[in-house]
Parts: C-alpha cells; structure tokens; sequence
C-alpha cells in the first residue's frame, strides 16, 4: 500500500470542508460528493510523477472554487418555490452594485 502524497491529503481535507460549506443539511449529496472525490484520488494513488500529482491536485482545485464560488443549493419551499441563500463568496468579479432608483 502506498503512502499518499501530503499534498493530496492537504487537497482532499481542503475538499471536505467546501463539501460542508456547500453542502449544509443535505447529507445524501455531500455524501455523493464526497464518495465521487474520494474515488478519483484513489482511481491515482500510485502516481509518482510529482508533475502529474501537481496537475490533478490543480484540476481537483478548481472543481473545489467551483463548489465554493458558483454553486447556490436552494431549499423547496411549502408554496412550490425555492428559497436560495447566497453567501458573499458568490458575489463573482466586481462587488454587485446596488440599482440605481430614480428620486
């Protein structure tokens, strides 16, 4: 068995908690989420080209901003409609500007 590299360790700890963040009170898709991330570090633990490791580990960094940045998880309400809590980190790019109101 092969000891795996600290920098997917650090990685993959890093992944669990956006995974938490993302996720708050929806187990069943942390749970896939963190099935599906587990399995795709395994699918590589005997890679050893420290280049190759560095590429998986950026590809896995950016799904992990994605999760963090672009993802908005909405909760059905009893009326038929969806409630959607944004956090400031999906304010992307320029702070969102108030709209202008014409006094």
């Amino acid at each position: 068995m092969s000891v795996p590299n600290k920098f997917t360790l650090l990685f993959y700890r890093r992944m669990l908690h956006t995974m938490m963040k993302a996720f708050p009170g929806d187990y069943n898709m942390f749970h896939s989420c963190r099935i599906e991330c587990r399995k795709k570090i395994l699918e590589n633990k005997n890679e050893t080209d420290p280049i190759k490791i560095q590429d998986h580990i950026f590809f896995g960094e950016e799904i992990r901003d994605m999760l963090e940045n672009n993802l908005m998880q909405g909760k059905l309400q009893q009326n038929g409609n969806y409630r959607f809590k944004a956090r400031p980190e999906h304010a992307m790019g320029e702070h969102v500007k108030p709209i202008p109101t014409d006094n």
